[in-house]
């Protein structure tokens, strides 16, 4: 009986004992797995994000590659069409495809003032209205034009590759255009400050001496020499009503020996966000007109900055080619 007992008391330490065993396994396991869970979300999550963020970039590129076919369209014969088809006008043209939401602009790039072919009185507007002196405007200027002409004969108030030693420089000129507006950069007498306030109104695509009025911003037409900003402010507001409307833009109410077409070159960007909110951008340069078997030439092609204040239309069809959202 005694024995009975003491075997039962041994039976309930044993079980005891190895309650409290399982119990800290328990907790040991559940120690080890917390963290692993935690990583193993974190690590979808991650997956999640990249894949959102591919879908985003591929959906941007294949907005800008959309506007690049409806430009190379053949424009139609019947003016009201013509007027419904896509153009480089900067208006915005919105659809959704798979639960992808997309808007894509295009712009001449002659809305800009060529670095490299602009006139000078032109190029000199630019930067004293950044706040440059007429003197240092000027002398901006011969550098800028040192900096793309074929010699190393120095203009009056220019400056060629001795100038730039001297000052301690490590870009020399190149002596040919500009490829792009970042090298105004390395020119002599642009300051950080000066190169902020007039790189957007610059390109280095349009090749002309001019800007096309019809698509060119209000700001970079007040810096046409000449013309009344009163005057270009209240018709770039009717042109950009009527383009709105589907109408004609109404004909021009100055002129200027500063306006000029283009060679075709266009500016595109396009934004794209998916259903769970992340957003890609894409921006590209091209002409159309200097195509090789069929292909547009480009100059830039690089992502853009995604803003948070594009407005993009609710999910709905994707419009069939030639359709016009937005």
């Amino acid at each position: 009986m005694k024995s009975a007992r003491f075997a039962t008391r041994r039976q309930r330490r044993q079980g005891g004992i190895a309650l409290i065993m399982v119990l800290g396994l328990v907790i040991f396991l559940t120690l080890i797995a917390l963290p692993f869970s935690e990583s193993q979300r974190i690590s979808s999550q991650v997956t999640a994000n990249t894949l959102g963020s591919a879908t985003a970039q591929a959906a941007a590129d294949g907005a800008v590659n959309r506007m690049v076919y409806e430009l190379s369209r053949a424009r139609s014969a019947d003016a009201q069409t013509a007027l419904t088809q896509w153009k480089a006008d900067g208006l915005p043209h919105a659809w959704s495809e798979n639960g992808v939401q997309m808007s894509v602009t295009a712009k001449s790039e002659t809305a800009k003032i060529d670095l490299n072919f602009a006139a000078e009185p032109l190029l000199k507007k630019v930067f004293t209205s950044a706040g440059a002196t007429d003197e240092e405007a000027d002398a901006i200027v011969a550098a800028v034009k040192d900096w793309t002409d074929a010699d190393n004969l120095k203009r009056p108030n220019g400056a060629e590759a001795d100038d730039y030693k001297t000052a301690g420089k490590k870009v020399l000129p190149a002596n040919d255009f500009f490829v792009a507006i970042e090298e105004l950069q390395n020119v002599m007498g642009i300051s950080p400050k000066l190169y902020n306030a007039v790189a957007p109104f610059l390109t280095v695509h349009g090749r002309s001496p001019g800007i096309d009025p019809q698509s060119a911003s209000i700001a970079v037409l007040s810096l046409v020499p000449g013309i009344d900003a009163t005057q270009a402010q209240t018709w770039v507001e009717q042109r950009d009503q009527a383009l709105r409307d589907g109408a004609p833009p109404p004909p021009l109410p100055f002129s200027s020996p500063y306006f000029a077409g283009g060679q075709n070159a266009v500016r595109i960007r396009a934004d794209a966000m998916t259903a769970s909110g992340i957003r890609a951008a894409r921006e590209a340069s091209l002409r159309l007109g200097g195509v090789t078997r069929g292909r547009p030439q480009f100059f830039l092609w690089q992502k853009g900055l995604p803003t948070d204040a594009l407005t993009l239309p609710p999910p709905a069809q994707s419009p069939s080619a030639g359709a016009v959202n937005g």
